[in-house]
């Protein structure tokens, strides 16, 4: 069964040959990985079409002008020859197993599978989302359970008209949101089947801006779905990023369970301020 993973790429020419060796090491070999490069500048070309000329598996493309990861995402999905496609980002990698294992246990019941992965810095790989859960929507519009990637029929992602191009921020979130919205609940597997990179030094594709903005427009897509209980949730996210203060019962009021820690903890990290009341 052929799967056709799909990589945006901007001047991130060393960290890109990580990734792309991690592709080409997967157990299941049966493959081809796209990869868009979108406008670089420092010699990402050259190494895409050296890869291509050494494994044919490697199929490159390039925009002579940046347009955006999701612009490049949904150049390659268009292009993808397999049933099943799956993404994965230039800074990241797979564990090899990886396609193998999604492939193995995806059922077409669920709109896409996905997995647990590890979140890793310098000093650690700690797996995050390590449990086996059905993603229902409203889950899912609580917080994102899909990670960062999924295995998806392609036609499906064709269907709901892949990432949206106008979104700054949170577009895999959205798109897997869609996704459930289209064809019913998801299924993530709990094993950490990739590698998210967090500190590898390199330009960060995101934001504060960018991040507000996309929280700001989640919400405008998908907030008629949500509850209260969730809108509140979004609005925690939005004021965190803008730095305004926070009630410690707006805090309570809009916590999933479960959330309180990494509530707590991301008010910690980005120094959001909480009021009384």
């Amino acid at each position: 069964m052929l799967i056709s993973v799909y990589m945006p790429s901007h001047n991130r020419g060393p960290l890109l040959q990580r990734a792309i060796d991690s592709v080409l090491a997967q157990t299941h070999q049966e493959l081809e990985l796209i990869v868009v490069d979108d406008g670089s500048s420092d010699g990402t070309w050259e190494v895409l079409q050296d890869y291509a000329a050494r494994d044919s598996r490697v199929k490159p493309l390039r925009n002579d002008q940046p347009q955006g990861a999701c612009a490049a995402r949904n150049r390659a999905i268009a292009a993808a020859k397999g049933h099943f496609v799956t993404g994965l980002d230039d800074d990241d990698t797979f564990t090899p197993e990886r396609l193998e294992t999604l492939l193995k246990h995806y059922d077409p019941r669920y709109a896409f599978i996905c997995s647990g992965y590890y979140w890793t810095d310098a000093k650690r790989a700690k797996p995050a989302m390590c449990s086996n859960k059905v993603i229902t929507l409203d889950a899912q519009l609580d917080s994102n359970h899909a990670t960062n990637q999924v295995l998806v029929e392609r036609e499906r992602i064709l269907a709901i008209g892949g990432f949206d191009e106008d979104l700054v921020a949170l577009q895999d979130y959205d798109c897997f949101t869609r996704l459930i919205k289209a064809f019913g609940p998801a299924y993530r597997l709990g094993q950490p089947l990739q590698s998210i990179y967090v500190d590898h030094g390199g330009v960060r594709i995101s934001n504060q801006a960018k991040s507000r903005k996309g929280f700001a427009r989640f919400l405008e897509k998908h907030g008629a779905d949500m509850g209260w209980r969730q809108r509140q949730n979004h609005a925690f996210w939005l004021k965190m990023r803008i730095q305004e203060p926070f009630s410690v019962i707006e805090l309570l009021k809009s916590l999933p369970a479960g959330h309180l820690k990494m509530k707590l903890g991301h008010i910690y990290r980005y120094g959001l301020r909480l009021k009384a009341a």
